[in-house]
């Protein structure tokens, strides 16, 4: 059995698919359920992969719409070097980002 890391989790409908397929998934911090990228370092060698996407709301289509009406600050920071660094620190054999 592989042992994924599953990063910016949401509500885990990607860990779902891969937990369908037989991987054991475990659920890094997400912003949703109170948990912190920044404040995450994995162990490294113990993941075969890591799985997961930052938020997207700085690239969605309606990034403009939010910063006319809210300004910029009220759009979520880039969290993809967040990604990386921890796809880094884990050393896993394989990463999907979607």
């Amino acid at each position: 059995m592989q042992l994924v890391l599953s990063l910016f989790p949401g509500i885990g409908l990607l860990d779902r698919a891969f937990e369908e397929e037989g991987f054991c998934v475990v659920r890094g911090p997400d912003l949703l359920w109170g948990g912190n990228i920044k404040r995450f370092f994995p162990p490294p060698d113990k993941f075969n992969g890591v799985i997961g996407g930052s938020p997207c709301q700085r690239w969605s289509s309606l990034a403009g719409v939010i910063k006319a009406v809210h300004g910029e600050d009220a759009l979520a920071e880039d969290l993809i070097p967040e990604f990386e660094r921890v796809v880094t620190e884990a050393q896993p054999h394989w990463f999907l980002m979607e």
